[in-house]
């Protein structure tokens, strides 16, 4: 199989002229790698976007509580006095 990995996607597609041919299913089967490569890409971003997501989410919370707990602190020692 030739080294079709350091080539452009249009060095591929101009290379892939001769459907049928042995050059063509290796041009294909690059072209397929490629686009898993982007798929998993693609998915490990979105992975990581969504745990990003979910700490701001908790970091959201914590203040809430923080700032709910301060208010009632507030409230037990403005009614105590």
């Amino acid at each position: 199989m030739p080294d079709l990995q350091d080539r452009t996607d249009e060095q591929l597609a101009a290379d892939a002229s001769q459907p049928g041919s042995q050059m063509a299913h290796w041009i294909e089967f690059e072209f397929r790698r490629r686009e898993l490569q982007i798929a998993r890409e693609t998915s490990l971003a979105q992975i990581s976007a969504a745990r990003w997501t979910m700490g701001s989410a908790i970091a959201v919370a914590v203040s809430v509580v923080v700032a709910a707990v301060g208010i009632w602190v507030d409230a037990l020692v403005l009614g105590s006095q």
